[in-house]
């Protein structure tokens, strides 16, 4: 599973910027996700934004007097370049029906199109792209409303709703009351696969009716088996719970989890992707790999800095004690 975090579109646009024409003088995003990427670039090159339906009506957005420069455009017309950026291409029909509601557009010569996220059969697509991304895949800006969450697995409190304060977090009546009235966070648009979630499974029915509530439609709900909230702490498990869970799971690529140690610990035993809300980043082979050698390198540092002082501070102690002798 390729997944994308919004902190990895922020990154790959940055680290691209050079490729986008030095003239372009007007920045237009494909709505919706579009906007996202056309919205990022704008502000990096403080140039005029606007979305497909504004251009095709030769209107651009209107900015704060303290970003604006004297070289700004102020109609279509005066531009130069007009940057038409969409987020991503898959099949190419989404670039088809942009070439289709343009193709008797006045200034359609002046279009450099951008796609971020391209497969290799749509780059030839569009005029710019910034990376190449195989099938499957999934983006955090839209994840949610994307058919494949079938094969998601989720965790509860902290993703699908927030997480209780340690004051409702009494395993009595303001947990209770908490479970009844949790604020909704993420909202699946399409059935997601599998909720596995720390929470014990004496709450099942109140669990299953917030859900209902909510309309939030899933395969299976996997809660701890244990009966209190203190034989849940003391097993200390969570990560290894929803990690074997997750493992055993063969037709889910990817959990959604909340807390940044168990989403380590859970890719660590599932072999499979992780991503986490609370630092926005996904935990795979590549990153558990890098992530060991970071801390073998980190150690090794500390080693070789601390030694030879430690080595020079014993030989110094050393010969004081053998001159006082």
């Amino acid at each position: 599973m390729n997944f994308k975090t919004i902190n990895d579109l922020n990154s790959i646009i940055y680290k691209n910027l050079h490729k986008i024409p030095k003239d372009v003088d007007l920045v237009v995003g494909i709505p919706r996700s579009g906007m996202l990427p056309a919205t990022i670039i704008s502000l990096f090159l403080n140039l005029p934004l606007c979305d497909l339906d504004s251009l095709l009506n030769n209107e651009i957005y209107k900015s704060g007097s303290t970003k604006i420069k004297k070289e700004w455009i102020k109609s279509v017309s005066q531009a130069r370049k007009i940057l038409i950026v969409e987020d991503s291409s898959c099949s190419g029909s989404s670039l088809e029906q942009f070439y289709e509601r343009t193709k008797d557009y006045e200034f359609k010569d002046r279009f450099v199109l951008l796609t971020v996220y391209v497969t290799k059969n749509t780059r030839s697509l569009t005029d710019l792209w910034f990376e190449i991304v195989p099938i499957p895949r999934l983006f955090e800006w839209n994840f949610m409303h994307h058919s494949s969450i079938g094969r998601v697995c989720f965790d509860m409190d902290g993703v699908l709703c927030v997480d209780p304060s340690e004051e409702e977090n009494d395993d009595g009546e303001l947990y209770l009351k908490f479970i009844k009235n949790a604020p909704l966070k993420l909202v699946p648009t399409f059935k997601i696969g599998y909720i596995i979630t720390s929470r014990l499974e004496k709450y099942r029915t109140e669990t299953e009716k917030w859900l209902r509530d909510n309309n939030i439609k899933y395969d299976e709900l996997i809660m701890m088996p244990y009966v209190t909230k203190e034989e849940r702490l003391k097993s200390d498990s969570h990560g290894v719970f929803k990690g074997t869970h997750y493992k055993k799971l063969k037709s889910t690529y990817l959990f959604v989890e909340s807390n940044a140690r168990q989403a380590y610990e859970i890719a660590k035993i599932s072999g499979k992707a992780v991503f986490c809300t609370e630092n926005q980043i996904v935990y795979e082979e590549n990153f558990l790999l890098n992530h060991k050698e970071n801390i073998k390198s980190s150690f090794l540092s500390f080693i070789k800095r601390i030694l030879p002082k430690w080595l020079k501070k014993y030989i110094k102690s050393f010969f004081i004690k053998i001159k006082l002798n």
